[in-house]
């Protein structure tokens, strides 16, 4: 009687086309539905597990883009924790999440059906590298080119400009005499940013000696001033003398760029990206005079771009993407483990003698701390695995098993980090709490293939070794100026990871929370 009386109302109703054209689109919606995320795996079982949304094409876009994080766990959570591939839908996307580690061991020995080279394409052309310049930089070269150089002494090899810039990033980021060079440059402008007079920037409040300071500010504005410094001289502070203010601003939001986002939707990011790419054009122009600080590697590329062909705005592009790469990740890795230090005094007294034995005769032997810490070792691998957020990506060029699940050509693996250092069947059930002893006790930890806070395979990030020794040099340094110690009465809880944004690498604090320190002078070591 109630369904006779409501047809009636609806055919008669002045508004029956709008009832009949929801009605229609509501069965079409629960078809679609059906055959998708109920009939269709039934009959692919080999395909990996589609995680279900309502919204065609939009799939699970604004869910990816708010919290991927929180995403990714539904998906782990929709297919039983079994950690066998899974796949999310990302507008017109089809991502397949890998979090097993057998699996993204496969997935990195694999080269001959998933590519690095189209992942590695796509992030060139959404920072700018596009068009002709894309094609040249990939363009192999042979005798006739114009790009051709007999004997070339920047290119001996003759490679693809992507090819060779990746060979320049390992011999100047592994160990080797280009490190060590970028190595002290960093820790000269440590010691210079970090003298107290200096400090003024990041601190709240003084007290004769002491100073109260906000840890995040501190972290942030030194440790891209001492990547500036030692890839550039201060050839870009005199073209731009805010240039690590706009980096900042730039890599709060870089994630818009790195995922390609239009500039409607990333318009937060879009002026600080035209103001870094402006003054990378212009230190481009640089005659080679007015770039003698310049980092090795940063030279090399450049006169391999002018041997390619390659347009001032592109070559602009391409440092941003390098500078930017240098400078996500050291400064909030630098905040977490300060942070674990300060907020248990028997650990940081510890590490405190590792970092005393450190100095010799006044200097920092940095290459004797990195292999002589354990317990600041343990802290900095523990905070690496807490805090690493980045998603290392291949893209799928033929049908390929990985497990028992086949992946479709034109989709993208992902293989988010956080959910391999957060699997709780490799790292017990205390997955989620700091243990500074955790890699002291299992060494062997280090190398199990769900720690993979610098990727892997022929992706496996080359600047580690160096990081690690920056890192190092910026905590020992702090160490060795001043007496530490959490400020008391201001600090509530530990800080808590920001979960708001996709992650490219170590994820920060939740933007209102910080840690905030006093540090009090310690006269005798002002100088060193």
């Amino acid at each position: 009687m109630f369904l006779n009386a409501a047809w009636r109302f609806v055919s008669t109703s002045e508004y029956s086309q709008y009832f009949l054209a929801a009605a229609l689109f509501g069965t079409w919606l629960l078809s679609w539905r059906l055959w998708r995320f109920t009939i269709r795996p039934y009959l692919r079982p080999q395909d990996p597990i589609e995680l279900p949304y309502w919204i065609p094409i939009l799939g699970h876009s604004l869910s990816f883009f708010q919290n991927s994080d929180s995403l990714i766990e539904r998906g782990l959570d929709y297919t039983g924790r079994t950690h066998e591939p899974f796949a999310l839908q990302v507008a017109s996307q089809l991502f397949y999440i890998v979090t097993g580690p057998k699996d993204v061991a496969e997935v990195y020995r694999n080269v001959a059906t998933l590519s690095w080279d189209g992942h590695l394409s796509q992030i060139l052309s959404n920072f700018g590298f596009t068009g002709k310049a894309l094609k040249l930089a990939w363009h192999v070269p042979i005798p006739g080119d114009k790009c051709y150089m007999h004997k070339n002494p920047v290119n001996p090899k003759q490679l693809s400009l992507v090819k060779l810039i990746e060979e320049v990033y390992i011999a100047q980021l592994l160990p080797g005499v280009h490190m060590t060079e970028m190595s002290e440059k960093f820790i000269v402008s440590l010691k210079d940013s970090l003298q107290p007079p200096k400090l003024d920037f990041c601190t709240l409040s003084r007290n004769g000696l002491t100073r109260r300071v906000s840890l995040k500010a501190l972290c942030r504005s030194t440790l891209v001033e001492a990547a500036t410094f030692s890839m550039f001289d201060k050839a870009l502070h005199k073209l731009n003398p805010d240039i690590v203010q706009h980096m900042l601003d730039f890599n709060d939001s870089a994630w818009m760029v790195f995922f390609g986002l239009p500039e409607i939707f990333s318009a937060k990011v879009a002026k600080a990206r035209k103001t870094m790419q402006k003054t990378m054009a212009e230190f481009a122009r640089l005659p080679e005079k007015e770039r003698e600080g310049q980092a090795w590697g940063i030279g090399t590329i450049l006169k391999a771009q002018e041997i390619v062909g390659i347009d001032i705005e592109s070559r602009a592009c391409m440092l941003l993407l390098i500078y930017w790469a240098a400078n996500s990740n050291e400064y909030n890795i630098s905040f977490w483990l300060i942070a674990h230090l300060v907020y248990n005094v028997p650990l940081m007294e510890r590490v405190r003698d590792e970092l005393e034995a450190g100095w010799k005769d006044g200097e920092l032997d940095i290459k004797y701390l990195c292999a002589n810490s354990p317990n600041l070792d343990g802290a900095f691998q523990e905070s690496l695995r807490l805090n690493g957020g980045a998603m290392m990506s291949r893209q799928v060029k033929q049908p390929t098993m990985i497990g028992n699940k086949l992946m479709q050509p034109g989709s993208n693996v992902l293989m988010p980090s956080r959910q391999l250092h957060m699997n709780e069947s490799v790292w017990g059930q205390d997955y989620k709490n700091f243990d500074a002893e955790r890699f002291v006790r299992d060494k062997g930890m280090l190398k199990h293939s769900s720690y993979r806070p610098f990727g892997g395979g022929i992706s496996y990030c080359p600047g580690r070794v160096m990081a690690k020794e920056q890192v190092y040099a910026f905590v020992a340094i702090i160490f060795r100026r001043f007496d530490v110690k959490l400020a008391p009465g201001i600090n509530g809880k530990f800080p808590v990871l920001d979960e708001s944004t996709p992650s490219l690498g170590i994820t920060g604090p939740v933007k209102n929370m910080d840690v905030f320190m006093d540090l009090t002078e310690r006269e005798k070591y002002n100088l060193y």
